[in-house]
């Protein structure tokens, strides 16, 4: 009996990788970049913070009043600059969504031009502009407003300014893909029933942009939270942030298992934080359900 060529070259190529899913080496070179580059170094921090199976970095965090009044001063700024952030991305995003072609195309290319300027270079602008001889306080001064400089820099409110502006353009294109997918026709139909331009604003429009919201708050309130840049120009050492005080475990005290303590505090805490977010989340769906049934 003989086996033909054909037979042959089946059952050599009929190894287990050929039964493998051609979808699994699309996704290959992406799972092992992020196992060698975000996975192993994410457990490599969470062995450097916990030396010998020892809680004392943790310990040390959560009983010193100063790590704890950073970690609380962290999440309120990134709180604060997350709704100034989205209030203002919002009518934004509208006006790109709903305007005309020229509106459109300004509006994009002055929500552009700030990537192509490096972060420290627009911190270092607002140093200019919010300092006591600067444009603000000599515009504010020359329009009778005010008598004397106000203080602006190394104040919190110096560094919320910072960092709405540099994440403005992140809020922004959620809201956009999103508001531009709403058909304005609804708007019209809620006029048509009697319902001032308010209301169906309220009832329709802004329940249908809220996937979006969503996405822009989740993306500000993330990016808020590990900015070093701006606070540390901005700021005073009063209103000191938790990737400052990584960065200075780091690089100045040289106690690489408390900074990484404080890193691994830090994404538990975000990570807590949208959990919560997902739970109100799925609890006002739930709600919205309910009384659609009724």
């Amino acid at each position: 009996m003989t086996v033909s060529t054909n037979d042959r070259r089946e059952s050599v190529t009929a190894g287990p990788l050929s039964r493998v899913s051609p979808a699994f080496w699309l996704i290959a070179p992406s799972v092992l970049f992020l196992a060698l580059f975000f996975l192993f170094p994410l457990l490599k921090l969470v062995a450097i913070s916990l030396p010998g199976g020892s809680m004392e970095y943790y310990d040390q965090i959560f009983t010193t009043p100063v790590f704890l009044r950073v970690i609380g001063e962290t999440f309120r700024v990134s709180l604060i600059v997350t709704a100034v952030t989205v209030a203002i991305a919002y009518p934004y995003a509208y006006a790109m969504a709903h305007g005309s072609r020229a509106t459109l195309l300004v509006l994009t290319v002055a929500l552009l031009i700030p990537f192509w300027v490096s972060l420290l270079l627009r911190s270092f602008s607002w140093i200019v502009l919010l300092q006591n001889t600067g444009l603000i306080n000599d515009f504010l001064i020359a329009a009778g407003l005010i008598d004397r400089p106000v203080r602006l820099i190394r104040t919190p409110l110096g560094v919320i300014i910072g960092m709405v502006h540099i994440l403005l353009p992140y809020a922004v294109l959620p809201l956009y893909t999103v508001m531009k997918k709403i058909d304005l026709r609804l708007m019209e139909a809620s006029s048509i029933c009697g319902a001032s331009w308010l209301r169906g604003f309220a009832r329709i429009y802004f329940p249908m942009s809220l996937p979006g919201v969503a996405a822009s708050a989740i993306l500000a309130f993330t990016l808020a939270l590990g900015f070093y840049i701006t606070p540390a120009l901005l700021g005073s050492p009063r209103d000191m942030m938790i990737a400052q005080m990584i960065a200075g475990q780091f690089n100045e005290q040289l106690n690489f298992g408390l900074g990484a303590a404080l890193a691994v505090v830090l994404m538990v805490l975000t990570a807590m934080a949208f959990g919560l977010f997902g739970a109100a989340r799925t609890a006002l769906q739930m709600r919205g359900r309910r009384k659609g049934e009724i």
